[in-house]
């Protein structure tokens, strides 16, 4: 049973063992929400900097929200992106299943008022003990990125970012080798297709976590067999940037005899110099 799939609508009334989880501002799904739903919108995943947590981290989080793993998480929310960089969290982190409703969820709401409540924030402390096992074998770090590329051909590298033309946006144009598929074109025309090349790894990014998780999981919905590279484009770009300005200058390169002789060919100037002005005096 695939573990991360979409579906068209929220099923009501909700089945047994399964939660609805609100990805819309929490201040939104408190007031108005599926009863009994869970607000978990992606700023309750992020620090200011964007980033995400560990899987230690994001397991204690889960566990807040009185989340064990071994639920179905219906996750639905007005934002797409917002919805799947949630849904794809909370595949990552190992929930048994996870289905992601395509109808927002405001309009659903409106549609369906004796399922309107009031929606659950996370608790200071651990409700439940988050016991499903995280799919780290999905998650791409980017040493093990730099070295499938020097590998070889036997990676198809995904770039997600926005189209500008063939590439993504003017931050970049993008890790080297990689295919730009925008995530906007997935679902649509020729984006809908699943993406098999047999014999390769694929690997997907965008231009932060944020859109790099959203993106994969939206890849794996239309059955792409997709791993992620979560810190996406900012990351690859910022420690590439960082490595070009620790790298030593020609001179600080150079052998010892040769900076011996360097250091000995300017001592013999200076003299030089110092000659020829006491002859003037």
């Amino acid at each position: 049973m695939a573990a991360l799939v979409a579906c068209a609508r929220l099923p009501w009334p909700v089945p047994p063992r399964t939660v609805v989880v609100d990805t819309r501002r929490q201040a939104l799904c408190v007031r108005h929400s599926v009863v009994g739903g869970l607000c978990l919108s992606p700023g309750v995943f992020q620090d200011r900097s964007g980033g995400i947590p560990s899987f230690r981290d994001l397991r204690w989080l889960l566990g807040t929200m009185g989340l064990t793993g071994s639920e179905t998480a219906v996750v639905a929310g007005d934002d797409g992106t917002a919805r799947d960089f949630v849904a794809g969290l909370l595949y990552l982190a190992g929930q048994r299943r996870v289905e992601v409703v395509r109808d927002p969820l405001t309009g659903w709401l409106s549609r369906h008022p004796r399922a309107v409540g009031t929606g659950r924030t996370r608790g200071v402390f651990r409700e439940a003990i988050y016991t499903a096992w995280p799919r780290t074998r999905l998650v791409v770090l980017r040493r093990e990125l730099a070295a499938a590329l020097r590998r070889g051909p036997r990676v198809d590298l995904l770039d997600g970012r926005p189209g500008d033309g063939e590439w993504g946006p003017r931050t970049g144009q993008g890790i080297p080798g990689a295919r730009s598929w925008p995530m906007a074109l997935l679902g649509a025309g020729r984006g809908a297709r699943p993406w098999r090349v047999a014999g390769r790894s694929i690997i997907a990014y965008g231009e932060d976590p944020y859109q790099s998780v959203a993106y994969f999981a939206r890849l794996r919905m239309l059955g792409v067999r997709t791993r992620v590279f979560l810190g996406g484009w900012r990351a690859w770009s910022a420690q590439a940037r960082a490595a070009r300005a620790r790298r030593p200058g020609a001179f600080a390169m150079a052998p010892v005899w040769a900076k011996t002789l360097a250091a000995a060919a300017v001592g013999v100037i200076i003299l030089i110099l110092a000659w020829h002005r006491a002859r003037r005096r």
